[in-house]
């Protein structure tokens, strides 16, 4: 009988001949001859780069994370620990390449799995519809009722056709017990130096565009702050950095784990540049460049087939579908300056790709990496304390099913263990506010979240799509497994009623709209581009070139890239600030300022800690005052200085009382702002300093109300 997988995903004659012989070398070409050495070692080394770079990321900044979380008892400065971390590079560069070829021996000593995929055979179209049927139309219902439903019902039938089809096409799949089986081995792949320049070609491409993105983030007071301080200051700042300097608890924004930030300071420091030059204008481009590199090792891994298509595709799925401000690709180049984008574009993908090298190929070195790839995310942020226990739990629950125990327990461990523990020890070690995590919003809506990650409409359905089909679009064996975990994981989680009770026991209510990032969306969304039908050879013509064409033309018309909206691309590379703001800001610091705090525009006061700690505002965002209390005296003092400096229309009395409370020592406004300047005699505000546009700005010293000429 015909094998369902033989000709849903065996590649077409056309397809195997890029497919490496036993014994070819990596990049698909032989030892290179006498006449062509220089071009041959480049060529390799282009095909090699993908591989290379990816993996020494993650092993150069677990190295980072350990010291890290290491000095959180010892409390050595971060110029320190980064001192410690350069001399170490060389000698973990020699561990991996030793690591590397013994892997390499390992294999080849081998017997030599995985040389070619099975060649198409006949179709028997009676039992591909048994065997495709249910899955198929089952997931079409789930992602019409996600995507175009409204109310409950709608969402329980999402949920219910969902888990339909990933159980009926786990069922549907081969149930060898072992994808490595003889049966079922796996195609070698590497990274064909045609392939290398154009994935490098695209990565180096979007690593300048993303210098070129001028797309304001809120949270970047918090994360470029942070990094200032540790560069001005050398040291962590485990308190409250933003509204005091170390007086009040870190809150929920501010744990220990962490390591993104710090590091971004101590190299800033190390360098004598400003931290935010260095975060955008150098580790910016380098962390672009990673990222895309990861999804094209996933996408490599993963593809039945053509997969320089799909990867094509999820590129214009990240750019032409990344508007909302929490969406998905959002965090892909407008926000890779925050540890959590790196973590969901970056390490989601790897820790799969590191997943399917260690169960089809056994390699030791996959494994190694995925426990690195697990202490560096716990130092990208917080989030993997959840997800990556998630995923690796969705991947074992297949290798569980498969009765290989073992696997599925040192795959769980190895991507678990040290986001676990981290976690615990951290709740064990810290109480009250600091031991909170995230606790100022409640739990989105279930559709919202599925949005937020997969969209809604005729975008949501594609997403919908691309995972429900995942079982079976993938590659056979491996990847066709770890895709079944992965979509169960998401459909059971979003079953009405659960992820409320995992937030009422965890605690991490706020965060768990984020479930759905264990699922690497975009790639999955790219070999949409190259389904083909079993038997219909015409109509697999029509579909190769037609898919591509018609799924990006979507992407275009139905989705907002992430530079729309106003004038979000410079000409040239830039700060995620506006010149005015970033102008008036150095112009503050410059000022031979009185004691106390500055009170200014709300954007300017969110722009001020991203430039300097020397400068210490009133609020820098309103929504970190939900730690301390909104209605405490604390918060609604600042609430209302900054309606204030905004030109909104406040009562003065109370103005002049929360100035006191407060302690302001200055006040800056925009020129504009005439406001201000009709009652600073009331206030005692005597104006000593403006400057002309950009940030065309005019402040007062903070005297005794009511007096001419205000002193300081």
């Amino acid at each position: 009988m015909t094998q369902v997988e033989d000709a849903a995903v065996a590649p077409a004659p056309a397809d195997q001949k890029n497919t490496p012989s036993v014994g070819a070398r990596p990049g698909g070409s032989s030892r290179p001859g006498p006449g062509r050495g220089l071009i041959g070692r480049l060529n390799a080394a282009v095909a090699g780069a993908p591989v290379v770079f990816t993996d020494a990321a993650v092993v150069s900044f677990a190295i980072w994370t350990l010291l890290y979380h290491l000095n959180l008892g010892l409390n050595l400065r971060p110029s320190v620990i980064f001192l410690v971390w350069v001399v170490l590079q060389p000698v973990a560069a020699y561990a991996a390449w030793r690591l590397r070829r013994r892997d390499v021996v390992t294999r080849h000593s081998g017997d030599g799995e995985a040389v070619t995929e099975r060649a198409e055979a006949p179709v028997d179209r009676a039992s591909l519809l048994r065997r495709y049927a249910l899955p198929v139309v089952a997931a079409i219902g789930a992602a019409i009722f996600a995507s175009f439903g409204t109310g409950t019902l709608s969402w329980w039938l999402a949920t219910g056709f969902g888990l339909v089809a990933v159980v009926s096409a786990w069922l549907a799949l081969p149930r060898a017990g072992r994808p490595s089986d003889a049966d079922a081995a796996p195609a070698v792949r590497a990274t064909t130096p045609v392939q290398g320049y154009v994935v490098l070609a695209v990565s180096l491409a979007a690593a300048y565009f993303a210098t070129l993105i001028n797309r304001v983030s809120l949270d970047d007071v918090f994360y470029v702050g942070k990094s200032v301080w540790v560069a001005e200051r050398d040291n962590i700042p485990f308190r409250d950095f933003l509204f005091t300097e170390g007086v009040l608890p870190g809150g929920s924004a501010n744990p220990p784990l962490p390591s993104f930030e710090v590091f971004i300071g101590a190299l800033a420091r190390a360098l004598h540049i400003h931290t935010a030059s260095v975060l955008w204008y150098l580790l910016l481009p380098v962390l672009a460049v990673f990222v895309v590199l990861a999804l094209w090792r996933l996408v490599q891994r993963w593809a039945p087939r053509r997969p320089l298509v799909v990867f094509g595709v999820a590129m214009a799925y990240i750019l032409l579908v990344a508007h909302y401000a929490d969406a998905l690709n959002t965090y892909h180049l407008p926000r890779l300056t925050q540890g959590k984008s790196v973590f969901v574009h970056g390490l989601i993908p790897l820790a799969w790709v590191y997943l399917t090298d260690y169960l089809e190929r056994r390699s030791r070195r996959a494994l190694v990496l995925l426990v690195l790839l697990s202490v560096a995310s716990v130092g990208y942020t917080t989030t993997a304390v959840i997800l990556l226990p998630l995923l690796a739990a969705a991947a074992g629950v297949t290798l569980l099913v498969t009765r290989r125990w073992r696997e599925a327990v040192v795959c769980f461990l190895a991507a678990s263990a040290y986001p676990l523990l981290s976690g615990v020890l951290v709740q064990l070690l810290r109480g009250g506010l600091e031991g909170a995590v995230t606790t100022y919003t409640q739990l989105l809506p279930l559709r919202t979240i599925y949005e937020l990650t997969l969209w809604l409409g005729i975008l949501g359905l594609i997403g919908g799509l691309a995972v429900w089909w995942s079982p079976f679009l993938l590659r056979r064996g491996v990847p066709q497994q770890l895709a079944v975990g992965a979509a169960l994981a998401v459909t059971v989680l979003m079953v009405p009623g659960l992820l409320k009770v995992g937030g009422d026991l965890s605690g991490l209510t706020a965060v768990l709209w984020r479930v759905p990032w264990i699922l690497p969306v975009p790639a999955l969304v790219g070999v949409l581009a190259v389904i083909r039908l079993p038997g219909l050879t015409q109509v697999n013509r029509v579909l190769a070139v037609a898919l591509p064409v018609v799924l990006v033309f979507v992407f275009y018309t139905q989705g907002r890239p992430m530079w729309y909206g106003g004038t979000l691309v410079e000409s040239k590379p830039t700060w995620r600030m506006p010149d005015n703001r970033k102008a008036a800001s150095f112009w503050i610091k410059k000022l031979d300022r009185p004691a106390g705090l500055v009170l200014a525009p709300s954007s300017m006061m969110r722009a001020l800690p991203q430039v300097t700690t020397e400068v210490r505002v009133v609020l820098p965002r309103d929504l970190y005052l939900t730690d301390y209390g909104m209605e405490t005296q604390f918060a609604q003092d600042r609430l209302l200085l900054a309606k204030f400096a905004d030109g909104e229309a406040v009562s003065i009395p109370a103005v002049a009382e929360a100035m006191g409370r407060v302690g302001v020592g200055m006040v800056c406004v925009w020129k504009g702002n005439t406001t201000v300047a009709e009652v600073a005699p009331t206030l005692g505000l005597e104006p000593f300093a403006s400057r002309k546009a950009p940030g065309a700005m005019v402040c007062y010293r903070v005297g005794a109300p009511g007096s001419a000429t205000g002193g300081s």
